[in-house]
């Protein structure tokens, strides 16, 4: 499910005030409505309003006082208002967008892991009938690829065998990164066309 930012109703009301200080529509030095007509312009509670104006005030845009209400001090602080949302609502959005992506990057490679499992099941039955091959094979003690890692070996490169998954210790890594080292005694996994078992063999113990 994505993740959805949207903005809060007390941000949106001191943004749209912002706007109207910055448009002239309200003048330096004028007065606004109290909270509770604001409340009622806006269709929103009182308390809703002061989180809205407490923005405004923090940013010097407005000032509060209790007898006098609430006085516009500044159009340039409301420019700088809006342009402080605009880099915040940015960056906001890059996370969510990143958020949604990581969601689809763990999905896609739970999904890899569970046919790369699937495939390691019934490797021996698509070997009978043909339909894919499936090997493995232990890397000896003095194997060259030892201490190396997939990428470094250019693993695909030199055998043209797909890597499914490593044995080690009794635990099955399914689907390694290229940054994972081989080891002693690891049994590596994979795939390939004819011939590839006897590539990879003379690649693991050149």
């Amino acid at each position: 499910m994505k993740r959805k930012y949207s903005t809060p109703k007390y941000l949106k009301i001191a943004l749209d005030i912002a706007y109207r200080i910055h448009n002239d529509d309200l003048k330096e030095g004028s007065k606004v409505s109290g909270r509770s007509t604001l409340g009622s312009n806006y269709n929103v509670s009182p308390e809703t309003i002061r989180r809205s104006i407490a923005l405004l005030k923090d940013m010097n845009v407005v000032k509060v006082t209790e007898k006098s209400g609430i006085l516009i001090l500044s159009k340039k602080q409301a420019y700088q208002f809006i342009q402080n949302f605009k880099m915040k609502d940015s960056i906001l959005k890059l996370k969510e967008e990143t958020d949604n992506l990581i969601l689809q990057k763990k999905s896609i490679e739970e999904n890899i892991e569970e046919n790369i499992k699937s495939i390691i099941e019934y490797s021996s039955q698509f070997r009978s009938i043909g339909l894919i091959h499936t090997f493995e094979l232990k890397i000896s003690e003095d194997s060259p690829i030892i201490g190396d890692t997939i990428a470094g070996t250019r693993f695909w490169q030199n055998t043209k065998a797909t890597i499914l998954g490593i044995k080690r210790n009794n635990e099955l890594i399914i689907s390694p990164g290229p940054h994972l080292d081989f080891r002693e005694n690891d049994i590596i996994l994979f795939v390939g066309a004819d011939g590839v078992l006897k590539s990879v063999e003379n690649f693991i113990n050149a």
